[in-house]
């Protein structure tokens, strides 16, 4: 089909930059929803949209309470998902007399999501690994088996057939997990 008005005949350019950082935005906002929940995953896209703000701001630009909020951001904290910025309003250490802010540094935590997804990949690896272990002898019989129609139960089929569709998933996920990684580094 030809094209018609300014691409005819012309050609396409794709924003690689913005696509990937679109990617890892999206990657980030899912790591946070599944790990702390939607709330957690609200608080971190308003700190990204705003920026540094204090718990009471956050908590009237995500219509939540205030304590529920509090709460929210230090467990964030704690997982290394925000950073807080300690301001003194004077030269003396006076905890009244500071201002905390809020924030999302997108290097730190594109890192601790990435490190978080490295051990799950691991996981899994070590998981297809057991799963070999323990089915060593469904390949063994498999092996056994391939030649002749002879002693071939029904029931060792059907276990060695959920055993590869066990090992499938595993496998799959891996990729995927393996692809996510790539698209948090090495982009």
């Amino acid at each position: 089909e030809e094209a018609e008005g300014p691409a005819k005949g012309g050609k396409f350019e794709l924003a690689t930059r913005q696509l990937v950082a679109h990617l890892r935005g999206r990657i980030r906002h899912q790591m946070v929803l599944d790990a702390h929940g939607e709330v957690a995953a609200r608080i971190c896209s308003i700190l990204e949209e705003q920026g540094y703000q204090e718990s009471d701001a956050i908590a009237e630009s995500a219509m939540i309470p205030a304590k529920d909020v509090r709460e929210v951001l230090h467990r964030l904290y704690r997982e290394k998902c925000i950073t807080l910025l300690n301001l003194q309003q004077s030269k003396q250490y006076n905890v009244h007399n500071a201002v905390y802010l809020w924030g999302v540094d997108m290097v730190r935590t594109t890192k601790t999501v990435s490190d978080n997804i490295c051990t799950a990949l691991i996981n899994i690896r070590l998981r297809r690994q057991h799963e070999m272990d323990l089915g060593k002898d469904y390949i063994d019989r498999a092996k056994e088996a391939e030649g002749t129609d002879e002693n071939v139960h029904e029931l060792d089929q059907v276990n060695y057939g959920k055993f590869k569709q066990g090992l499938e998933r595993l496998d799959n996920a891996a990729l995927q997990l393996d692809e996510t990684v790539m698209v948090l580094k090495d982009f």
